[in-house]
Order: structure tokens, then sequence, then C-alpha cells
């Protein structure tokens, strides 16, 4: 196994606190710099108070590329703002291509900059063109229950979005069953998706008691979900997407409903049940269970919990995730390891923290 030298970006963020804490414990990893230009020469735990004792470090003003080349395997985790690393790549590239390492390092990023594959169906997205268009080609989209032989021995990887993790989990099984029409997708989330800056949204006072719906059939998320649908050749769905923003820190629960075609044959709970079992059963960090999920059983983990509900051609699918593990710094290790070709779930079994 080729120890794995790491360097993560924007680390002072909340993705960048569980990105420390799960490859502390990655027996891959031999070691890990963070970078963060406020916080330069501070420890981790000033900022990550949860990694004191356990994830010693200072974080770095800026990156020291040198230090990765005598890596047997240099990888750079990005949480960089949403276009910062799309602005910086072509020169890093070129910086990393002069120190001999850019053949050898995988570059796993967590933003949103990568994911849409096309220049323009970025540019429908965000409203705005892609400021490095040349370079969208060259990732592989992240979300290894899908992409998984894409993975292997990928370079550079694409983190997907939180919410559309959660929804192309619920989708996969199915999403190749023609005709399933509307698809009609809800999502509740906590805070913690909004960083770790308070915002209007995010300050406590103006979230512990309220509920409330943001961007309502307009989230950028949905272009990923609809990605994922055309490539299994759903081309007869409408794809809706509303998320929520609730009283909570972690953790993001989905429910998708949809009318089961009447030539598709017959649908019931259970056998809709063991077909969510067979598809994900060699997905080790997807739990097909019954009932309901519960956020509580897969917070701080990179589990998530999926059920299904029928009644008649009403089919409802269900997602509990943690949207900072799942569905985003989990994710990017998980992908890591595929890449690498170390077991999938490799320092992600962890359970939840319960009661949380």
């Amino acid at each position: 196994m080729n120890k794995v030298h790491a360097y993560i970006l924007g680390a002072a963020g909340f993705p960048g606190g569980d990105l420390l804490r799960l490859l502390s414990g990655h027996p891959a990893v031999a070691a890990v710099r963070a970078v963060s230009q406020p916080h330069g020469d501070m420890p981790f735990y000033k900022v990550h108070p949860h990694l004191r004792g356990l994830v010693e470090g200072k974080f770095d003003a800026a990156p020291d590329w040198r230090w990765l080349t005598d890596s047997p395997q240099p990888v750079v985790f990005s949480a960089l703002e949403e276009e910062e690393l799309a602005r910086q790549l072509p020169a890093l590239e070129k910086q990393w291509a002069e120190l001999g390492l850019s053949e050898r390092l995988i570059l796993v990023d967590l933003s949103p900059d990568f994911r849409l594959d096309h220049p323009g169906r970025y540019a429908a997205t965000h409203g705005r063109p892609h400021p490095s268009p040349d370079l969208l080609e060259k990732f592989v989209y992240g979300l290894p229950e899908w992409r998984r032989d894409k993975l292997k021995g990928a370079k550079r990887i694409a983190n997907p979005g939180c919410f559309a993790t959660a929804v192309q989990l619920a989708l996969l099984p199915v999403a190749s069953t023609p005709g399933l029409g509307m698809i009609a997708a809800s999502a509740v989330t906590g805070s913690s998706g909004s960083g770790a800056l308070p915002g209007e949204v995010t300050h406590h006072p103006t979230r512990a008691h309220d509920f409330r719906a943001y961007k309502p059939l307009e989230h950028p998320q949905e272009a990923e979900i609809d990605v994922m649908l055309v490539a299994h050749k759903a081309v007869r769905h409408r794809l809706t997407f509303v998320p929520h923003s609730a009283p909570l820190v972690r953790g993001i629960f989905a429910t998708i409903q949809f009318e089961w075609p009447e030539n598709g044959g017959g649908v019931s709970t259970n056998s809709l049940t063991e077909v969510y079992r067979r598809y994900y059963a060699t997905s080790p960090m997807v739990r097909v269970v019954e009932g309901t999920p519960r956020l509580a059983s897969v917070v701080g983990s990179n589990f998530a919990d999926i059920s299904v509900a029928t009644r008649g051609r009403t089919v409802a699918v269900m997602v509990a995730l943690d949207n900072l593990v799942k569905g985003l710094a989990g994710q990017a290790v998980q992908s890591l390891n595929v890449a690498l070709g170390l077991p999938e779930d490799t320092a992600l079994r962890q359970a939840a923290c319960f009661p949380c």
C-alpha cells in the first residue's frame, strides 16, 4: 500500500475539520497538512476544538507543494469556496507539472466547480460561464455507488453535492425504469451545510425555531441529479426538487416520490425493498432499513440509510445521511479509497453518536 501524503486546502471550514478527523485514522495516510490563509501557524484545535489532543499540527498559510514531491501517493483535497479552485487550477496544474506531481497527484474537489461535465450545462445551472471550461472533462463524478468503475485509478475527482447525494442514492436502483413521470424530491438539511460563518439563514436566533424552503425548484444540485437520470436513459421524467432549512446542525433527510409505471409490473413495499437491497449489496456505506430512516442513526457517520414505502403505484423513497460526512468529507475519502484500490469503507466504518 502506497502511503498517502495529503494536503487540505480551505481546511478551516467544517468539511476541513471532518477531513482532518477522518484522515487521522486512515491506515493508508502517512501525513496530513492543512491550509488556511487566515489561520496560518494556528494549531488545528483552535479552529476545530474536537481535534484537541487527537490531530496535531498547525495550519499553513499557503501550500508548499514541494512537500508532496517525495510522497509515494500525493493527494490534495480542496474545500475552497465555490469557483476558487476553478480559477486557480490552471496555474496549479502548471506548478504540479513542473514539480513532477501532476500525473501522480489525486485531486478531490469538494466544491461545485467540476460536478457538471459540460460548460453549457454549468453556465445554464449557475448563470455564468465556467472559469476553466477545458478542465471539466478531466474530472470523474465522485459518487462511488454510481461511478465506482470510473473512480478506480481516477486522478481528478469532483465530489457530489450533499443534496444530490441523497436524492441520487434514492433513485439509482430505479433510475433505468422507463416512465417514472414526475419525480418530486424534497430534502431537509441542517445549518452546517451553509458553512462555518453565520449568515441570514444560519445564524442561530433566526434558525433555531424556524423552518423554511429555499431555492425551491431552482437549486443547482438538481442539475447533478438530472445528469444521472439522463445517463440511465430516464428520458420520460420530470424532476422537481425543493430543499428546506431546518433547526438542525447536521443531517439531510430526503423524501422522493413518484408513480410506478403502469407497465412496470406490480410494486409493493417488500418487493421494492428487495430491489434496493440487491442494488446496494456491494455498497458498504448504504444501509437499506425498514420503516423510516433516522438522522440520529447516521449523524457523524458516512452511512446513508434508505427505506421505501408504497401505496398502490405511489412510491416514496426516504434517505437519511450526514451532510458533512457522506454528503461531503466522508464521501471524498470514500472516493479516494476507490481511486487507490482500497476497500471502499476504509477508515469510514464509524458508528453515529446516538442519541445525538
